[in-house]
C-alpha cells in the first residue's frame, strides 16, 4: 500500500525530524524512523533540502525532502513539473538558486539557460527556444520553461499564456505544497492536541439497516473535525497523523466520552439498537481499552450487544495481543466487527484465529456489484468466506436499490450507506429511529454470547 501511495505524484508525508532522522510522520508507525542522510543543501535561513530521497518500500521512486524548524515534507519529484500542455517539445525544470542545479526536469535543458539564472525572472530566445525563467520567490527553487520557436508561428499568444505561467507555477507549487502546513510553525500533532482541548471534534452517526425490512438496527459513530476557522479537516488527513504520533488513543477516548454525553436514554428506549465505536491498532493492542468500553457501557446504560467495537483490518499487526483484547471485549458483551475488510495488509489466516461477530464489506467491493469490473467477483468470495466462518455481514457504502437487493439475496443481512442515510447529528438519528421502529420493540440480537 505504501509503494502504491508513494508512486502517485502528490505530497506524500509530513513529519518531525531530529538531525537527519524522520522520527514521526504520516508514513505510519510501522515504518519506524527514516534516515535521510546529510542534506544536499542548507540555506542561511536554516531550510535543508534533500534532492534524491528513496524509501525501502518505494525503491523505484525518488522524492524531495524539505525541512524547516524541525518539520519535514516529502514531495514526489514529479510534482513540480506535473503540468499538461498541448505544445510539442516543451522543456520544464525546477532548479536551485544560486547553484542552478536541476532538481527535477522534463525535456532537454540547455546549460546556457542555467547560466542565465541570476535571481531575476526573464524571457529570451536561445538556440531555437523561447525560454522563460521564473526567479525563486522565497525557497531558493526557481523554474525554467522552454518552448520551440517554431510554435510561435502557430500560436504566439496561446503559447505565452501556457508556458510562462507553467514556469512560474512549477516554482511556486513545490514551495506551497511543502510549507502550507508548516508555515504556521505549528505541527499537526500540536494542532490535534489543541483541537481536543477546544472540543473542535464532534460526532455524526450513520444508520445501519436490516436489508430485509429497511429498519434501523444500529449506527456507526464517526468523528469529524471542524476548526474554529470553520475549516473542516477530513478524517483521512488527521487520523493517520494521530496514529503516527501516538495521539489516536486520546481521540478514541474523546469519541467514547462524547457518545456517552449524547446517548441519554437511547438504549433504554431502544434496547435492541447498537452503536459502533471505531478503535485503532493502539487501542486493540491495549487491554486498557476494555476498561474504556466498560466505563462507556456504564455511562450509557448499555446492555450486552448495544455497543460494537469496530476495528479495521490494518489494526491487527500483532495477532496475539489483539486476540487477547478482543476475547475480553466479547466476554464483556461487546461484539467486535472487522471494518473495511479486504483493504488491509493482514493475512486472512487471522480470521480463523480471532473470533469476530461482524465483517463489514468495504465500499470498494460493494461498488462493483452489478458491474463488469474485474473485481466484481470478490464480493461473492467475501460473502462465502464469512458464511463459512459464521460471521454476520454488514455491507458498507450501499448507494442503490440494486446493490441492496443483490447483497440481501446473497445472504448479507445488514447494510450501511447513503441509500439508507448519510452521517447525521445525534438528534437527527433519534428522529429517524422514532420513525423506523417503536420504542422498546426492537429486541436485542441474542446471537452473540
Amino acid at each position: 500500500m505504501k509503494e502504491i501511495d508513494l508512486s502517485s505524484s502528490y505530497i506524500q508525508a509530513m513529519g518531525h525530524i531530529a538531525g537527519n532522522q524522520i522520527v514521526c510522520s504520516s508514513l505510519g508507525v510501522e515504518t519506524g524512523s527514516v534516515d535521510l542522510g546529510p542534506a544536499d543543501m542548507v540555506r542561511a535561513s536554516g531550510v535543508r533540502l534533500w534532492l534524491n530521497v528513496q524509501f525501502p518500500f518505494a525503491r523505484n521512486a525518488e522524492f524531495l525532502a524539505v525541512e524547516r524548524d524541525g518539520y519535514v515534507a516529502i514531495v514526489h519529484k514529479d510534482l513540480p513539473i506535473d503540468a499538461t500542455t498541448d505544445v510539442d517539445g516543451v522543456s520544464l525544470a525546477t532548479v536551485t538558486y544560486p547553484e542552478a542545479q536541476i532538481v527535477t526536469g522534463r525535456g532537454a535543458i540547455n546549460p546556457a539557460w542555467l547560466a542565465a539564472i541570476d535571481g531575476k525572472s526573464k524571457t529570451f530566445i536561445s538556440n531555437g527556444y523561447v525560454v522563460a525563467i521564473a526567479a525563486p520567490k522565497r525557497y531558493y527553487i526557481g523554474a525554467i520553461s522552454a518552448v520551440p520557436t517554431r510554435e510561435l508561428d502557430k500560436r504566439i499568444y496561446s503559447t505565452s499564456l501556457i508556458t510562462i505561467p507553467v514556469g512560474i507555477l512549477a516554482s511556486l507549487l513545490l514551495a506551497w505544497s511543502v510549507f502550507r502546513i508548516a508555515k504556521t510553525r505549528t505541527a499537526m500533532p500540536a494542532v490535534i492536541k489543541s483541537a481536543l482541548k477546544q472540543r473542535e471534534f464532534f460526532l455524526e452517526y450513520q444508520p445501519l439497516v436490516e436489508l430485509a425490512t429497511g429498519r434501523w438496527i444500529g449506527a456507526e459513530a464517526l468523528i469529524r473535525w471542524r476548526r474554529t476557522t470553520g475549516e473542516v479537516v477530513p478524517p483521512d488527513i488527521f487520523i493517520p497523523v494521530a496514529e503516527a504520533c501516538g495521539l489516536i488513543q486520546q481521540i478514541s477516548q474523546y469519541v467514547a466520552k462524547q457518545f456517552a454525553s449524547e446517548a441519554g436514554d437511547l438504549f433504554r428506549r431502544y434496547p435492541g439498537f447498537h452503536v459502533g465505536i471505531n478503535v485503532a491498532a493502539a487501542d486493540i493492542h491495549d487491554e486498557a481499552t476494555v476498561l474504556m468500553f466498560r466505563e462507556l457501557a456504564a455511562a450509557t446504560g448499555a446492555g450486552r450487544n448495544n455497543i460494537i467495537v469496530e476495528a479495521t483490518e490494518r489494526s491487527f499487526t500483532d495477532h496475539s495481543r489483539a486476540a487477547t483484547v478482543i476475547k475480553q471485549m466479547r466476554q464483556e458483551g461487546f461484539p467486535v466487527a472487522i471494518d473495511d475488510f479486504g483493504t488491509g495488509y493482514s493475512s486472512l489466516a487471522y480470521l480463523e484465529r480471532i473470533r469476530f461477530d461482524y465483517l463489514k464489506i468495504d465500499k470498494s467491493f460493494v461498488d462493483t456489484v452489478n458491474t463488469d469490473a474485474a473485481t466484481s467477483g470478490v464480493v461473492l468470495h467475501i460473502i462465502e468466506m464469512a458464511k463459512a466462518l459464521n460471521i454476520e455481514m454488514i455491507a458498507e457504502g450501499v448507494e442503490t436499490e440494486l446493490q441492496a437487493q443483490f447483497l440481501y439475496e446473497q445472504g448479507v443481512r445488514f447494510g450501511q450507506g447513503w441509500l439508507f442515510g448519510k452521517p447525521m447529528p445525534f438528534s437527527q438519528l433519534l428522529e429517524g429511529l422514532e420513525k423506523s421502529m417503536p420504542m422498546a420493540n426492537h429486541q436485542a440480537d441474542s446471537r452473540v454470547s
